[in-house]
């Protein structure tokens, strides 16, 4: 009897474990979003009518293009990336998909990239290469006030333009995605 009952309590811990085990918590890089332009719409979608400026998202095909709205932007051609984004040419085979929105008058008012990492990137290095990149260009129409680049899960948001406009969006991405680390948030010099 006893040989019994220590048999049934060992199967019941077991058990008990097992499910507590089944019970662990999303990995921390499980944001809820299964795509950069579904994080951009969360962001986007959350603020006011009077808060939204005239924007356009995604890159100029005819099946991404979004009016008043973020949009997927392929990453076939990385030195694009670095070109509009700022994010270096030399990061964007780690990158397997973008979105973007942007300020439909003047891309230096706000221009805003999301880029999911592939398995095994370094998102920290990516993000200060990405900042670092963004402060050393010469800007020749226009000229942005500020910069931020956040890492939200296995993604990085690279935003620049007006002060007023990149606070916004670090405040919303940051109300959405409370996990979302700034790790840049700078004047352009």
């Amino acid at each position: 009897m006893k040989k019994t009952i220590a048999i049934v309590l060992t199967l019941i811990l077991t058990l008990s474990l097992a499910a507590c085990a089944a019970k662990q918590p999303a990995a921390s890089n499980d944001i809820g979003v299964d795509s950069a332009k579904a994080l951009l719409d969360t962001v986007w979608n959350s603020y006011s009518d009077d808060e939204k400026f005239p924007a356009v998202g995604g890159d100029y095909s005819e099946e991404n293009m979004t009016d008043g709205a973020p949009g997927a932007y392929t990453v076939a051609d990385a030195s694009e990336l670095d070109r509009v984004f700022g994010l270096p040419e030399a990061d964007g085979a780690q990158v397997d998909d973008a979105a973007s929105l942007q300020h439909m008058m003047n891309l230096n008012t706000f221009t805003c990239g999301a880029f999911h990492l592939k398995d095994g990137a370094d998102a920290a290095a990516i993000a200060e290469d990405t900042r670092a990149n963004i402060q050393s260009r010469q800007w020749i129409c226009g000229f942005p006030d500020k910069l931020a680049v956040a890492i939200v899960g296995d993604y990085i948001v690279a935003l620049f333009g007006a002060e007023d406009l990149v606070d916004t969006f670090t405040a919303k991405l940051t109300a959405a995605f409370p996990a979302a680390q700034i790790v840049a948030d700078e004047a352009i010099a």
